[in-house]
């Protein structure tokens, strides 16, 4: 092995002195930067806002500065079925985020604590290195925390549980509860050491719960356990619904049943093979009752798939890496985006070797509520977010077939749409995999 030298660096700023065209390349990107510099027009001028398969524009949400993608996600996904059974316009109804957010995090707090009163052989040392207590309450999640948490606690029109400011930006509460909730693990981990009863742990558990809901109810506002909802609907009549509770409001104006969705993913990483079925190790919302899994297949499946609801009406929850080849701008999804290849003469990662090297993850979580179809080649998609309609293109992206090759890492679809085969997937024992692994 050798050091760099002197010598060797004189020798490659030589090289790069006899190419002309580097100096040239170097001004212009020092003035206005990597991306707008590495910008491909071409690519833009052939990214068009149209498709062939597309879904009613809806209420845009934005999530602000929040990481609850995931809430959102899933909130467009059964927002415009709850509005057609209340007979109320899709662009003028939202349910509440807020309302969910706040009952993930006491569910996580909870499953921290669950974690260590049941472990009768906690070791400290072995499980600090686990990236549970690390991450700790986070505000980042999955479809399966959205699904088990409306199956569990139902839902709230936004009306009955609007956003405030410490939901679109709650790093401040994020940071104290943490706080709070790591504090009561080292109080759970004494009590344990002294052989306090499984029941006095319990209580104290109940306790710490409390302590959290205090927390939550005075920065999220309280849970409205019992409500009102008045609104016109398509008629322009005026509706009352009186004394419901948001589980009697989710089980009789939902009528898309969660429980049918699985995850279809492409992970092509080193150490996961296709038709297989993963689940993610501690990763849950609810304790033992929101697994993240998911059926490892190739990325044309997920595509047949997706295209299968989208054309019977459904849109397509789905997860991806977004931080290289979007701007949000244009709003433009493409892997040619910026031509580094060609201007800095290097080769990218392939997306096997970037999931292997940790370089991309799950970033983002959005809907799939469009498509455009030529020849039977699938030429780009129509993607909805959670940022607020003036970005992107009035809240949505234009997603280039390569990006999904590329960047996709799961879609949510009914099991209907799931060949036998497929199915019979869902039957394996999951094989666990590590949660700081890049889904």
């Amino acid at each position: 092995m050798q050091d760099i030298s002197y010598d060797f660096i004189t020798k490659i700023n030589n090289n790069y002195k006899k190419n002309k065209y580097n100096k040239i390349i170097e001004n212009a990107i020092k003035n206005v930067g990597l991306n707008s510099f590495c910008l491909d027009s071409s690519v833009i001028n052939e990214t068009v806002n149209i498709f062939n398969i597309e879904l009613p524009k809806s209420k845009i949400y934005n999530q602000g500065s929040s990481e609850r993608c995931w809430i959102y996600a899933g909130i467009n996904l059964i927002k415009n079925n709850i509005a057609q059974n209340l007979n109320i316009d899709e662009e003028n109804f939202a349910l509440s985020a807020n309302y969910l957010a706040f009952l993930d995090k006491l569910e996580k707090a909870n499953t921290i604590y669950n974690r260590i009163i049941e472990n009768n052989k906690f070791d400290f040392e072995k499980e600090i290195k686990k990236d549970y207590l690390k991450y700790g309450v986070y505000e980042g999640g999955y479809f399966e925390y959205f699904r088990s948490l409306v199956k569990k606690y139902g839902l709230v029109p936004e009306t009955v549980m609007p956003d405030v400011k410490n939901s679109k930006n709650p790093n401040s509460l994020i940071n104290l509860l943490n706080d709070k909730v790591k504090k009561d693990v080292f109080k759970l981990i004494k009590l344990k050491k002294e052989n306090s009863s499984f029941n006095n742990l319990m209580e104290i558990k109940d306790k710490m719960l409390d302590e959290n809901y205090n927390i939550l109810a005075k920065c999220l506002g309280e849970l409205p356990l019992n409500f009102d909802f008045e609104y016109k609907n398509k008629n322009n009549e005026y509706v009352k619904l009186k004394n419901l509770t948001p589980l009697d409001f989710a089980n009789r104006y939902l009528t898309i049943d969660l429980n049918n969705f699985v995850g279809i993913a492409n992970v092509p990483m080193f150490n996961k093979k296709y038709n297989c079925f993963y689940r993610k190790e501690f990763a849950e919302s609810i304790y033992n009752n929101s697994y993240v899994e998911f059926i490892n297949l190739p990325i044309e499946i997920l595509k047949n798939l997706a295209i299968k609801q989208l054309k019977n009406g459904l849109p397509v929850y789905f997860g991806c890496a977004m931080r290289k080849m979007t701007n949000n701008d244009l709003g433009i999804m493409d892997s040619n985006l910026y031509n580094y290849k060609d201007i800095f003469n290097i080769e990218l990662l392939t997306k096997s070797e970037a999931l292997s090297m940790y370089d991309i993850d799950f970033q983002h979580l959005m809907l799939l509520t469009g498509v455009h179809i030529e020849d039977n080649k699938i030429i780009r998609w129509k993607v909805e977010d959670s940022y607020g309609d003036q970005v992107h293109k009035n809240g949505y992206y234009i997603m280039n077939d390569n990006f999904f090759d590329d960047f996709v890492l799961e879609v949510i679809i009914d099991k209907k749409y799931l060949s036998e085969e497929q199915r019979e997937i869902l039957k394996q024992k999951p094989i666990l995999f590590d949660l700081s692994e890049p889904f």
